[in-house]
C-alpha cells in the first residue's frame, strides 16, 4: 500500500510556528526594555508600560511567558533610584523551562539567557570583580551549549556577550571571542532585535576598543572603518557613527584625516536636521583641535564654541551626554576666569561620575574622564593638574588589568577541553543522516574557529607573559626603546631624592608634524626610532630616557650639571642633524630638536621640574628652534627665568 503524505500542516507545526512568532514579539519587547527604559530617547516609560500591558505578559502562565517575565523582572530588580518595570517576580526558572525556550529558537534563546545571566549577576554583586566571577563562567557554559547545537550563529551570539564581560577583565580574551564571533554575526534587524542587537557593527567597534587598550591603533582604525561601512550598508547614518574613526585617526596623529571625518559627521547631522547630532559633530571637531593643541587650534576652538549656549538644553544619548559640559570646560580653559573654569570642570566631572555610577562598565568612562581632564588642563596651561590626571588615568588602567588572580584565570579554555568539545561535536555530526550534511559542514566550520580561538588565546598568553617579564605592563615604548612615562617616574623617584646634582631634560623634535604630513607616518616612525636609538647609545646606565608624548621625550641625567647636560644634548643633536638618509624614503633631510634643561639637587617634585622644563622648551622654540635652554631649579624660581 502506498504511503500518502498530507500537504496540510500538522497541529504540532502550527503550535511551533505560533510559539516562534510569540517568542519573536516578546524578544523584541525585551530588547526595547533593555535599551529604552528610563532613557530620554526612543519610547517613554509610559509607552513601554503600555507595550508590557498589551503583551499580557504578567498574566501569561505559559512556559515561554514565565521565562520572559523572569528576565524582564531581573532587568531592573534592584534599581531603587529610578522607576522599575511593572513586572511582579515569579519563582525560579527551571532547566526544563529554558530547554523549552531553546527548542523554539536557539539564537534567541542564547541572547535571552545571556541577558538573564548578566542582569542577575549585576543585581546581586555591586563590585565588578564579584559580578565577573559569576557571569563569565555561566556565559562560557552557554557558549559551549550553543556550540553543541551545531548552529554557529548561536555560538556567535554567546561569544559576543562573553566578549562584553571579558572587555572589563582582559582585552586579549575579548579579542579572541569577538574574532571568533565576527564571521557569523548578522546585521541588526528590527524584526529580530533581541538576537541581532549585538551585531557586526558593534563587534567591529568593540574590537577597535580592545585593540586600542592593547595599543594596536592601526588594527583599531581598520575595525572602526569596517563598523562605519556596516552602518552605511544596513542602517541610517548619523553623526555618532563617526566617533570611532575620528578617535583612531587622532590617536595615530593623523589630524587632517580626523578633521575630514568630523566634517562628514557635521554634514550628516545637517542632512538629518538634528540639533543633537550637530552638537555632537561640534564636540568631535573641538576634541580634535584640543588634542592637537596648536596656536591656530585654540582659535578654532573659540570659533566653534562661540554660540554654545543654544545647545544648553539639548538632550544627548546617555553615552555622550557630557558633550555640552565638556565643550563648556574646553572654552573656559582658554577664555574663562578661574571661577568660571572651576564651575565648568565641576559640572563636567559630576556628569561623568553620574554616568559611571549608573553603568555596568564604569572603567572606560573614568578612563575617558581623566584623559579629557588632562587635555583640558594642558590647554589651560595648568601642567601640574594635567600630569595628575595622566597619572590617575595610568593608575586606573593598571588597576583594571590587575584584577584578582582568580578572575584572571577564569575559564582559561585549555586546548584539551577544546579537543573534548571537538570530539563530541564530531560524534554528533556522524550520527546525522544525509539530509543533515549541510549542518555538519557548518558545525565543522564552527569547530575550526574554536581551534583557532584556542590557539590565538595561547599565543596571546605567551606574548603577554613575555612582555610582562621583559617590561611589566608595557614599561618600554616599542618604537623608541624608551621608558613609558609611568615607568620613568617610578625609576627616577629614588635617585631624584638624593643630594646629587642631576638634570631633567624635556626634548621636542622640531617640525615633526611637517615630516609626518610630507613624508608619511612610516617615515615619522623611523625618525622617532632613530632618535631613540641615538639617544640610548649616548646616555649611561644611571640615566633614564622616556617617551613623554608623541614627539616629546624626557631625559633624566644622574650626577650631571647643566653644562655637561648641554654638551651631551649637542652631541645627540649633531648626530641627528648628520643623519640625512632614511630607509622609508628617498628624500634627503635631517632632524633637529629643541630642549629645556633644569639642573636639580634634592628637588623631589617632578611635576614642578617638568613645568620648568616645559617653560624653557617653549623659550627654545620661540628662539627659532634647534636651541637648548638650561637653568638650575633654584635660579629658575628665584630669578623667575
Amino acid at each position: 500500500m502506498a504511503l500518502v503524505f498530507s500537504a496540510f500542516p500538522t497541529t504540532a507545526n502550527i503550535n511551533q510556528t505560533a510559539e516562534e512568532e510569540k517568542f519573536r514579539q516578546l524578544g523584541n519587547l525585551v530588547n526595547t526594555v533593555v535599551y529604552m527604559w528610563n532613557s530620554p530617547f526612543g519610547l517613554s516609560n509610559d509607552e513601554i508600560t503600555s507595550l508590557i500591558i498589551k503583551s499580557n505578559i504578567q498574566q501569561d502562565s505559559s512556559t515561554l511567558g514565565s521565562v520572559i517575565r523572569a528576565v524582564l523582572y531581573e532587568i531592573t530588580a534592584t534599581n531603587s533610584d529610578t522607576p522599575r518595570l511593572p513586572i511582579e517576580p515569579i519563582g525560579s526558572v527551571s532547566a526544563s523551562d529554558w530547554k523549552y525556550v531553546k527548542e523554539i529558537n536557539v539564537k534567541r534563546y542564547v541572547a535571552l539567557r545571556a541577558l538573564f545571566i548578566l542582569s542577575q549577576a549585576a543585581n546581586r554583586y555591586v563590585e565588578n570583580s564579584e559580578r565577573l566571577k559569576h557571569s563569565i563562567p555561566q556565559l562560557y557554559v552557554l557558549k559551549k551549549e550553543a556550540l553543541e547545537t551545531g548552529e554557529p550563529e548561536a555560538a556567535a551570539v554567546a561569544s559576543i556577550w562573553l566578549a562584553m564581560e571579558y572587555s572589563e577583565l582582559n582585552p586579549m580574551k575579548a579579542v579572541v571571542e569577538l574574532e571568533y564571533a565576527l564571521p557569523y554575526l548578522l546585521p541588526f534587524d528590527e524584526e529580530y532585535s533581541l538576537e541581532t542587537i549585538l551585531d557586526k557593527k558593534l563587534a567591529h567597534s568593540w574590537l577597535a576598543d580592545a585593540y586600542v587598550s592593547l595599543n594596536i591603533v592601526n588594527r583599531a582604525l581598520k575595525h572602526q572603518q569596517y563598523a562605519l561601512e556596516e552602518v552605511k550598508k544596513h542602517s541610517e547614518l548619523n553623526a555618532y557613527h563617526f566617533t570611532g574613526v575620528v578617535n583612531a585617526f587622532v590617536q595615530l596623529r593623523e589630524f587632517d584625516k580626523a578633521i575630514e571625518m568630523a566634517e562628514e559627521a557635521k554634514q550628516v547631522s545637517k542632512e538629518n536636521l538634528s540639533l543633537e547630532q550637530t552638537l555632537y559633530s561640534l564636540w568631535l571637531q573641538t576634541n580634535i583641535y584640543l588634542q592637537r593643541n596648536t596656536t591656530l587650534d585654540r582659535a578654532n576652538i573659540l570659533s566653534l564654541t562661540e554660540n554654545l549656549t543654544k545647545y544648553k538644553d539639548v538632550q544627548l544619548p546617555n553615552s555622550i551626554a557630557p558633550a555640552y559640559e565638556e565643550l563648556s570646560a574646553i572654552r573656559a580653559a582658554i577664555v574663562g576666569s578661574e571661577k568660571e573654569f572651576e564651575n565648568t570642570i565641576y559640572r563636567y566631572v559630576s556628569t561623568m561620575n553620574e554616568r559611571a555610577t549608573s553603568s555596568f562598565y564604569d572603567t572606560p568612562i573614568q578612563l575617558n574622564k581623566h584623559q579629557q581632564l588632562r587635555n583640558i588642563y594642558k590647554l589651560r596651561g595648568d601642567f601640574e593638574k594635567a600630569l595628575f590626571h595622566q597619572q590617575e588615568y595610568e593608575n586606573l588602567l593598571v588597576q583594571s588589568r590587575n584584577l584578582p588572580e582568580q578572575l584572571d584565570n577564569l575559564v582559561n579554555d585549555p586546548p584539551l577541553e577544546r579537543d573534548i568539545t571537538i570530539s563530541k561535536l564530531q560524534r554528533l555530526a556522524l550520527s546525522k543522516d544525509k539530509q543533515n550534511l549541510a549542518l555538519k559542514a557548518e558545525r565543522l566550520q564552527a569547530i575550526l574557529f574554536g581551534v583557532v580561538a584556542a590557539l590565538t588565546t595561547l599565543l596571546l598568553f605567551w606574548f603577554w607573559r613575555g612582555q610582562r617579564s621583559k617590561a611589566k605592563l608595557g614599561d618600554i615604548d616599542d618604537l623608541t626603546g624608551a621608558f613609558t612615562r609611568r615607568a620613568m617616574f617610578r625609576a627616577v623617584s629614588k635617585p631624584m631624592s638624593s643630594k646629587v646634582t642631576s638634570c631633567l631634560v624635556l626634548i621636542d623634535l622640531d617640525h615633526f608634524k611637517r615630516i609626518n604630513d610630507r613624508f608619511g607616518h612610516v617615515v615619522g616612525d623611523e625618525v622617532l626610532s632613530t632618535f631613540g636609538r641615538v639617544t640610548r647609545e649616548r646616555i649611561r646606565k644611571t640615566d633614564t630616557f622616556c617617551r613623554y608624548g608623541g614627539e616629546e621625550f624626557l631625559l633624566y641625567l644622574h650626577d650631571t650639571n647643566e653644562d655637561n647636560a648641554a654638551t651631551l644634548l649637542k652631541d645627540i643633536k649633531r648626530s641627528m642633524e648628520l643623519h640625512t638618509h632614511w630607509q622609508a624614503t628617498d628624500e634627503v633631510f635631517s632632524v633637529s630638536f629643541s630642549a629645556g634643561v633644569v639642573e636639580i639637587k634634592g628637588e623631589k617634585n617632578i611635576e614642578k621640574i617638568i613645568k620648568a622644563c616645559d617653560h624653557l622648551l617653549y623659550k627654545a622654540k620661540n628662539a627659532g628652534r634647534g636651541k637648548i635652554e638650561t637653568v638650575s631649579i633654584q635660579r629658575y624660581f628665584t630669578e623667575q627665568v
